[in-house]
Order: C-alpha cells, then structure tokens, then sequence
C-alpha cells in the first residue's frame, strides 16, 4: 500500500494543520524536520501527506537522518515490523519493546510502541457500497450507546434487532471542524462477512453529504481495518510511530 503523492488542497490544508496541530511545528509539503526528543521518548516518527516531522534522542539524530535519506518513509511506515527496524537500527532489543495492539484485551500491560496509520476520504475518492442492509439507529433509541460526543445516528446491522456491526463518527472541532472521526465495530462472531465495510460506508457517505472529510486512523497491524478504509476510497496519508522506554 503506498501513499498517494498529488492531494488535493483541502487535504493539504489538513495535512499541515495535523501536524501543527500536534507538534507545534509548520512544515511544507515533501519537507523534514527533525529535533531532539525530549524524557523516556526514543523516537517519534509523523509523516502526513508528504511531510515529516522526527523527534529523537540527540545520540541517534545523524543516524535517523541518514536512514531518512536512504529510505521511503511513507512505505516504511506501513509495515508492522517498522518498530523493530527502527529499534535495531538505534541499537535497542525489539525484544525488549511491545507494539500496542488493535484491541487491547488484557490489562497492567505496557506497551511502548504505538503505531499508528491514517487515511482519508474525500467526495472525490469515495467508494460507496450496497447499504440497504444497514439500519439507521439514532438517539433516543434504546439500542443506541454512544454518548453526547458522537454523532446521533449509528449505521447498523442488526440480527433480531441485535446489534452485531455498527459505524459511527465523531464531528471534529477547532481547525478540524470540517472533518469527522471514524469509527466501526462489529461483533466477533459476525465478522468476515463484510459487515464493517457496508456500515462504514453508510457512516462515510453521510460524513461526505454534510461536505467533512472522514478521518480513519487504526493500529498498523489491524488489516481487517486497513482493507476497509481501502475498499471504501480512504486515502492513506501516513502514520505515526512513537517508542518510549
């Protein structure tokens, strides 16, 4: 899966928000920026629509820079052993580290890698599906359980009224107030029946009536998730992998 390289300029506008958004640093398109990491951090890696930006420990600057170089970050980051190529390369056991995962079960556990990819979909992009499967369940309804920051409609499957699939997003505010936050879930015995990608597209088409564009962000090694997003027109933008100790 590789990064789209020419977006569109609502798209860049996100880019460059995000990443200031989160670092506090402008960035242009196709540029780098690295500084030295700060506390526990090793390293932190954010890359979006052809923008970098790299915080790592002092020691590790030249070598991050010279792998940056030699390498394409953007394929790079969709691997899920990204975090153990990083780590080998600063000098650490990967053995040592924990990648979270999509669903995190048990509990008392630290994990410290996270990896991160984010995709994003546009009227133009969109790939809609058959939907007519799918049950709008809004607000005040009993079988709805999200609270006052989501949406007020989930797009559903249902067996006997039972909820087993469901998509839903969250409207974002302040410089991202014309984008929506994706989200989806269906239930482990109802899944691999493409349940997911059908409400997800319900979700995303309101998402594109309204004019937002749909955020879909899902932990590296969360295929089920990637192929959504893909299926559906999502846009890959990049990811962003942070390592602590």
């Amino acid at each position: 899966m590789k990064v789209k390289q020419n977006f569109s300029n609502e798209i860049e506008t996100f880019s460059a928000s995000s990443i200031y958004e989160r670092v506090g640093i402008d960035i242009p398109p196709h540029k780098t920026i690295i500084t030295q990491s700060e506390g526990d951090e090793i390293i932190r890696i954010i890359h979006n629509a052809g923008r970098t930006f790299v915080s790592v420990q002092h020691e590790h600057i030249k070598t991050i820079s010279k792998y940056l170089y030699e390498n394409n970050i953007a394929d790079k980051l969709c691997s899920s052993l990204f975090y153990r190529e990083i780590l080998d390369l600063l000098g650490y056991n990967y053995r040592d580290f924990l990648l979270k995962p999509s669903e995190e079960f048990l509990q008392d556990i630290k994990y410290n890698c996270e990896h991160t990819l984010d995709f994003i979909c546009t009227k133009d992009s969109f790939i809609p599906q058959n939907t007519q499967q799918v049950e709008s369940i809004c607000r005040g309804d009993k079988r709805f359980i999200l609270n006052d920051d989501f949406d007020g409609t989930m797009y559903s499957i249902t067996d006997n009224k039972r909820i087993i699939s469901c998509s839903y997003y969250k409207q974002n505010r302040g410089v991202f107030e014309n984008t929506c936050s994706m989200q989806v879930f269906s239930r482990p015995e109802a899944r691999r029946n493409g349940y997911g990608k059908i409400t997800t597209s319900a979700a995303t088409q309101a998402v594109i009536n309204n004019n937002k564009l749909a955020l879909w962000v899902c932990q590296v090694e969360n295929i089920p998730s990637r192929r959504i997003a893909q299926s559906l027109g999502y846009l890959l933008l990049g990811g962003e992998l942070r390592i602590v100790m």
